[in-house]
C-alpha cells in the first residue's frame, strides 16, 4: 500500500514536484542550520557586557556560558599590562595586540566557521540546477510532463534555497563582525577609563 502511494505522488504533477521541492530544502537545510547555530554562539559571544560582568571578567572570573570575546580581551590585556611592565613595549602596542588577539579568536571559532557552511551552499544549488536540467532534458526525450515539472522544481528550488542561505548567513555574519567590533571598542574604552581613574586616584 505504501509502494502504491509512493507511486501515486510520483505520477501525480504537483506531488512529483512538492516532493523534489522537500528535498531540496532538506539538502540545503543541513548546512544552513549549522551555520545559522554558529551564528547564536557568536551573539551570544559578542555581547556587550555590564560594569559589573566587565568586573569579573578583569579578575578572572566566568562571566557565565559561550566566553564573550570582552572577557577574553579583557584577560588577554590584563595579562599582557602585567607583562609589560618589565619589558620596554609601549601601552598602545599592548592594546592593539590585544584587539587583534580578541579579533583572531573571532575569526576563528566563528568567522571562518560560518563563511565555511554559507559558501556549501551555493554549490548544492549548482548541483541541484545541473541534476534538474539532466533530469529535463531525459524526460523531454521521454515526453513525460511530470518528470518535467519535477527536473524544473529541483533546479529552481535548489538553487533559490541555497542562495538565499548563502546571503542570509553571510548578511548575518557582516553583522556579527560590527557588533563585535563594537564590543571590543567597548571594552577598551572601559578599560582606559578604568586606567584613568586608577591613574588619578591618591595613593
Amino acid at each position: 500500500m505504501e509502494f502504491g502511494l509512493l507511486e501515486g505522488i510520483l505520477a501525480s504533477d504537483l506531488g512529483l514536484t512538492g516532493l523534489v521541492s522537500i528535498l531540496s530544502l532538506l539538502v540545503v537545510w543541513v548546512p544552513f542550520y549549522r551555520g545559522l547555530r554558529l551564528l547564536f554562539q557568536a551573539r551570544s559571544a559578542t555581547r556587550t557586557l555590564s560594569a559589573d560582568e566587565l568586573r569579573r571578567a578583569a579578575r578572572g572570573q566566568s562571566v557565565g556560558g559561550v566566553e564573550p570575546i570582552a572577557a577574553l580581551l579583557l584577560r588577554v590585556l590584563r595579562s599582557s599590562l602585567q607583562e609589560q611592565s618589565s619589558s620596554e613595549l609601549p601601552h598602545e602596542f599592548v592594546v592593539d595586540a590585544s584587539r587583534q588577539y580578541a579579533v583572531n579568536e573571532f575569526d576563528a571559532y566563528y568567522a571562518r566557521r560560518i563563511s565555511m557552511y554559507s559558501n556549501i551552499l551555493p554549490p548544492i544549488g549548482f548541483i541541484g540546477t545541473t541534476g534538474g536540467l539532466l533530469i529535463l532534458f531525459f524526460s523531454m526525450h521521454m515526453s513525460n510532463t511530470s518528470l518535467e515539472l519535477g527536473a524544473l522544481a529541483l533546479a529552481l528550488v535548489s538553487t533559490i534555497l541555497a542562495l538565499t542561505g548563502f546571503a542570509i548567513l553571510e548578511g548575518l555574519k557582516i553583522g556579527l563582525y560590527g557588533r563585535m567590533l563594537h564590543c571590543i571598542d567597548h571594552v577598551l574604552a572601559e578599560a582606559v577609563r578604568l586606567r584613568a581613574s586608577a591613574a588619578s586616584s591618591p595613593a
